[in-house]
C-alpha cells in the first residue's frame, strides 16, 4: 500500500510553516528570535537593569533610572524619550536606552527664552518655586500689564498650560498636587506653601513661595490678585473642565476645584520627578 495521503499533506504543511517563521525576521535582527538591548546611564546616576541583554520579539522590559545624591533624572534618550524615571521597552529591534541626569541646583534656565527660575525638592518631586512666565498663545499678564508677569508669572488656559513647561518638566497631575499637600502638612499646607509677608501671608516653610496671582475669566476679566492663587493640574474633568488647586488669604489649606472651564487663565507650576 502507498503512504496515506493525509500524512503527506501534514508533512508539507510543517515545512511551509517553519520556512515562513525563519524568514519573517528580516534583516533588522541578529537572529530569527532575539534582539539586543543595551541599557546605560549618563553621569550622575545608575539604571536597573544595566548592560547588554538579549530578548525575544515582543518582550517588555521595565527599566528604572536612579539618580545619585545631588543629581536629578532629566529623561531618556535612544529607545525612548520619556521623562518618567521608569520606562517600558518593547523589543522589536536592536535598541540602546540611555538615562540622563544633571546636578541639582537651586535654579535652572529655561533654554527657550533664557529666564532663570528657582526650584525646590519636596519629597520625591521637584517643583518650580515660581510661576511660569513663558509667553505662549492663550496666556496673559494680569490686567494685561507686563509688570504683573514679572511678579506673578503668566495666566494660561488649560490647553496652553499642557504644552508650556520647559523641556524635561511637565504640568503636575492631581496626584502630584495631592502628594505635595500631604508632604506639606495636609490641612495646613497652604500656610506652609504661601510666600511670607509682604508678598503674601504664609510661612513658606518649603521654599515653594506661592503667590496670589488671581485668574482671568473666559470673558477676559481679571480677578482676585493679591488674595487668591490658582494653579492648573493635568487632570481633566470631562472635555470642558479640568481640576486645579487654589490657596487663599482667608484660610490655611489648599483647595481643590473640580469644574473650572479650561478656557480660564490660571497660574502654572511645572514639576519633575526626582527619583
Amino acid at each position: 500500500m502507498g503512504r496515506p495521503v493525509g500524512r503527506r499533506w501534514a508533512f508539507v504543511f510543517c515545512i511551509v510553516v517553519v520556512g515562513t517563521f525563519l524568514v519573517g525576521c528580516g534583516s533588522g535582527c541578529d537572529s530569527a528570535t532575539t534582539f539586543r538591548l543595551r541599557i546605560e546611564a549618563g553621569r550622575g546616576g545608575t539604571v536597573s537593569p544595566t548592560g547588554t541583554t538579549r530578548h525575544n520579539l515582543g518582550t517588555r522590559i521595565t527599566v528604572v533610572a536612579i539618580p545619585n545624591e545631588g543629581y536629578i533624572f532629566t529623561g531618556w534618550s535612544g529607545a525612548s524619550d520619556a521623562r518618567t524615571s521608569s520606562v517600558r521597552i518593547i523589543m522589536n529591534s536592536n535598541q540602546t536606552l540611555t538615562a540622563n541626569f544633571e546636578r541639582f541646583t537651586p535654579t535652572f534656565t529655561d533654554s527657550r527664552d533664557g529666564k532663570i527660575y528657582r526650584r525646590v525638592r519636596i519629597g520625591n518631586l521637584i517643583w518650580m518655586a515660581e510661576n511660569l512666565n513663558y509667553g505662549t498663545d492663550n496666556s496673559w499678564c494680569y490686567d494685561n500689564n507686563e509688570s504683573n508677569c514679572q511678579k506673578f508669572g503668566r495666566l494660561y488656559t488649560w490647553n496652553a498650560a499642557m504644552v508650556a513647561c520647559p523641556v524635561g518638566w511637565r504640568l503636575p497631575s492631581y496626584d502630584d498636587w495631592h502628594y505635595l499637600v500631604r508632604m506639606a502638612g495636609g490641612g495646613f499646607a497652604g500656610m506652609k506653601l504661601k510666600s511670607k509677608p509682604p508678598d503674601w501671608d504664609g510661612t513658606d516653610d518649603f521654599g515653594f513661595s506661592a503667590l496670589p496671582a488671581g485668574f482671568r475669566d473666559t470673558s477676559g476679566g481679571f480677578w482676585d490678585v493679591g488674595t487668591n492663587g490658582h494653579w492648573w493640574s493635568a487632570t481633566e474633568d470631562g472635555t470642558a473642565n479640568a481640576r486645579n488647586r487654589g490657596m487663599s488669604s482667608i484660610n490655611s489649606g489648599v483647595g481643590l476645584y473640580w469644574f473650572w472651564n479650561k478656557r480660564v487663565g490660571l497660574s502654572l507650576r511645572c514639576v519633575v520627578k526626582s527619583e
